[in-house]
């Protein structure tokens, strides 16, 4: 799990670097908005996973995590949505490439 955290963590410093630089970012924030709500869901179900039947008891906080994490992919663009914003950068990338 902190393995898939660090990584989207770091692309979501590359994009942010990205963007503080004035370049375009879409491709890089769709990207690392689509892998930080991947690595949410898995972590939180993983942990899910360790409590065991505790889980998904009210009582515990992992119940919670488990529903924050799977908004993520519905909030702030689906994980579909991201994923045409990101294959259409990288089509577009590739026309110009192409072009020059």
């Amino acid at each position: 799990m902190v393995v898939e955290i660090v990584m989207a963590r770091e692309l979501t410093y590359a994009a942010a670097r990205a963007k503080d630089s004035g370049a375009r970012c879409d491709i890089e924030a769709g990207m690392a908005k689509l892998l930080g709500a991947r690595t949410a869901w898995s972590a939180a179900d993983n942990a899910v996973q360790i409590h065991g039947g505790n889980g998904y008891a009210l009582e515990y906080p992992i119940s919670r995590v488990l529903c924050d994490a799977r908004i993520l992919n519905i909030f702030e663009g689906a994980a579909e949505i991201q994923a045409q914003v990101i294959g259409r950068g990288l089509l577009a990338g590739q026309r110009q490439a192409a072009a020059a």
